[in-house]
Formats: C-alpha cells, sequence, structure tokens
C-alpha cells in the first residue's frame, strides 16, 4: 500500500515536472518566436508641380515721342536694298504727308521692313511690300510687338500716282486705315489718284522696280509672286539735296477727271 502510494506521488511529481518543463520551453518558443517588427514605410512626398514659367512679353516698338520736322524729313532718303546687291532710292514728300513720312522712317529705322519680300505685284503696274505676313518663320521681328498706329489719309491734289510714286496701301473702304503697307506705280494710274496717299518717289534705281514688276505671278493667283524676292533692309540716310532732275515736279489738278 505505502508502495503504491509513493508510485502514485511519484507519478504526480513527474506530470508537474512534464508540465513546468512544457511551460517553460512553451514560454522560450514564444520569446524566440517574438514577432518581427516591420520597419515602417514612409510614403515620399508627392513631387510638386513645377509652376509654369511665363514666356516674358514681347519687346514693344512704338513710334518715337520726339517728331521729325518737315525740314528735317526733306534731307533724308530711304535705299532699299533687295538681294543680289540690288537697290533703289526713295525720297520724300513730307510736306504733303507728313505723317505718313515720319511712319515709314519710323519703321525703317526699327528693321521692320528687314526680311519682308515683294508681296504683291500688278504687272507693269504696282509693286507691293510693307508686309508683315511676308516674314520667314525665323525673322527676329516675330518676337517683338511694332504698336504701328493708322494713319489718316494725306492726299495732296497735286500729286498724281505716276511712274516711281511711292502710296501707302491701306484696306479697301478704310482710307484712314494705312499702316505699313506700301506700293510703288510703274506707270501712270490714275483711278488711285485721291484714293492712296502718295508719300514720296523714286530718285534711283527705277529700273529695278520696272524688273520687279515683271514677276511671274504664282499660279491661282492674281498678284503674288511666284519667287520670293526679299527686301535686307531700308537704310535711312540722310543726303544735302535731291539732284535737280530727280526732283518731281508737282502738277496742277485736273478737271473733268473721270477717274478719280
Amino acid at each position: 500500500m505505502l508502495k503504491n502510494k509513493l508510485t502514485l506521488q511519484n507519478f504526480c511529481y513527474l506530470v508537474l515536472a512534464v508540465v513546468i518543463t512544457l511551460n517553460f520551453s512553451s514560454l522560450t518558443l514564444a520569446q524566440k518566436r517574438k514577432p518581427v517588427t516591420k520597419p515602417k514605410t514612409t510614403t515620399p512626398a508627392p513631387t510638386p508641380t513645377p509652376t509654369p514659367v511665363k514666356p516674358p512679353e514681347p519687346e514693344t516698338i512704338r513710334p518715337p515721342e520726339m517728331l521729325l520736322s518737315v525740314e528735317e524729313m526733306e534731307k533724308l532718303v530711304a535705299v532699299v536694298e533687295l538681294d543680289e546687291n540690288k537697290e533703289f532710292t526713295l525720297a520724300f514728300y513730307p510736306k504733303s504727308a507728313p505723317n505718313h513720312v515720319r511712319q515709314f522712317i519710323w519703321l525703317a529705322r526699327s528693321g521692320y521692313f528687314n526680311g519682308m519680300s515683294i508681296s504683291r505685284v500688278i504687272p507693269k503696274y504696282i509693286v507691293q511690300s510693307g508686309n508683315p505676313g511676308s516674314w520667314e518663320e525665323n525673322n527676329p521681328n516675330l518676337k517683338k510687338r511694332f504698336d504701328i498706329p493708322k494713319l489718316k489719309a494725306e492726299y495732296d491734289q497735286a500729286l498724281r500716282h505716276e511712274k516711281g510714286s511711292l502710296s501707302m496701301a491701306r484696306p479697301n473702304g478704310e482710307p484712314d486705315g494705312g499702316t505699313s503697307h506700301f506700293f510703288i506705280c510703274t506707270e501712270r494710274f490714275p483711278s488711285l489718284d485721291n484714293q492712296y496717299s502718295i508719300f514720296g518717289h523714286v530718285v534711283s534705281g527705277m529700273e529695278i522696280v520696272n524688273q520687279l514688276s515683271l514677276l511671274q505671278i504664282a499660279e491661282g493667283t492674281t498678284d503674288k509672286p511666284a519667287q520670293r524676292v526679299a527686301i535686307k533692309q531700308i537704310l535711312i540716310k540722310e543726303i544735302a539735296a535731291l539732284p535737280a532732275e530727280t526732283t518731281p515736279k508737282e502738277t496742277e489738278p485736273k478737271t473733268n477727271d473721270s477717274s478719280n
């Protein structure tokens, strides 16, 4: 009986020991299996959207505040330089059309006409330029803004559209709409008298203007040259006086002229 009691007691001790061992092992295993803490991942800050850089405003070219006097303009001529070293020279009528002359001189000195082409031709009658639409894509003037005012008509009844006359083009129906488009007559053109403002004339190189008036017209158009002829520049030069033989002779107004 005692032996069985001891055996039972020993058995209890054994069970207790096993339980303690298992608990200890579980604790040790649990410690070894501590969950691995994942490193915190931080969401990168969003890349700021760059603020669009506003392109610089184009340089604005405005008429000079100091106006040229009639006496100053009478001493000036314009040398129109074309490709192939061709050129012709224009003198002005500042007494008849002072505002037209001032605007033309200002635009020429500003380089406005540089790189334009002969944009319109009526064969054997007129040659026209001054159109900014004829600039090529690489022309630096496209990066500028020219503040060009419209010109009030300046008709001189004593002047006629004769061969060599320099006159200002303008939109149809807008007698006061001239800006920069100018034309030169290669023949007498009476229907233009008192309709367009004459402000100068050719004093040398008229043969070059005549050649331009014979340019072939592009197919499908009535007045656009097929060949591009560029104006390299228009230089404004001061001279002492015009030669007597090139000084224009003003004519008296004609009466009963059905073309006016």
